[in-house]
């Protein structure tokens, strides 16, 4: 009999072990595309609106647009695609221009010795950054230009989990291209306003 029991309580521990091997790690948070839609958008006297990116990811260290969840050029397209609209009435083109589109890390200097193992440290810093011109080309050949720019940075905490950088990335890039919407129509009116209909 307590052959018996001992062996149940092996395979219970056993049993117990197995699933706690099987406890999954926290599911990766889908994010939306950042948009513009509720926002108006900027009807352009031009008759076709292009879109030309220049900026290639280099897809290694220190760069990390590729670990983004939301990029930077996508999400610039979605604004063209959202806030800019054509009359279609001229024979005059609006090309947008991605300069950049960069999400860079740098490594932080922490602390050492007996302090280290008291103190969480800033261990990385991540700075995003959006360059675009827009041109408007006229069949006459005179033409007009503006760019707009806006950089965020953030740094993280040692130990963070990937889930939790990703939540920095998407909120970091989300900011970013909220700046950049108010400079680029700030921009756009202010020096391109006879093309606004």
């Amino acid at each position: 009999m307590t052959g018996t029991r001992h062996i149940a309580a092996v395979l219970a521990l056993l049993m117990t072990a197995v699933l706690a091997g099987c406890v999954s790690a926290p599911p990766t948070p889908v994010y939306p595309e950042i948009t513009f839609q509720h926002l108006a958008p900027l009807h352009l006297n031009v008759g076709e609106i292009k879109i030309v990116d220049d900026f290639t990811p280099p897809l290694k260290s220190p760069h990390v647009e590729h670990e983004l969840p939301v990029s930077i050029d996508q999400s610039v397209r979605n604004w063209v695609r959202d806030r800019l609209r054509t009359t279609g009435n001229s024979g005059a083109v609006a090309t947008v221009t991605i300069k950049d589109a960069s999400a860079v890390e740098k490594e932080l200097k922490t602390e050492s010795g007996l302090k280290a193992l008291v103190t969480k440290d800033q261990t990385e810093l991540y700075e995003f950054h959006v360059l675009v011109e827009l041109k408007i080309t006229e069949i006459s050949g005179a033409s007009g230009f503006v760019t707009a720019e806006a950089t965020r940075s953030k740094s993280v905490v040692e130990g963070i989990t990937l889930n939790q950088r990703e939540k920095v990335y998407f909120v970091q890039v989300e900011a970013l291209m909220q700046a950049f919407d108010k400079e680029m129509e700030k921009n756009i009116r202010t020096f391109l306003g006879s093309y606004l209909r």
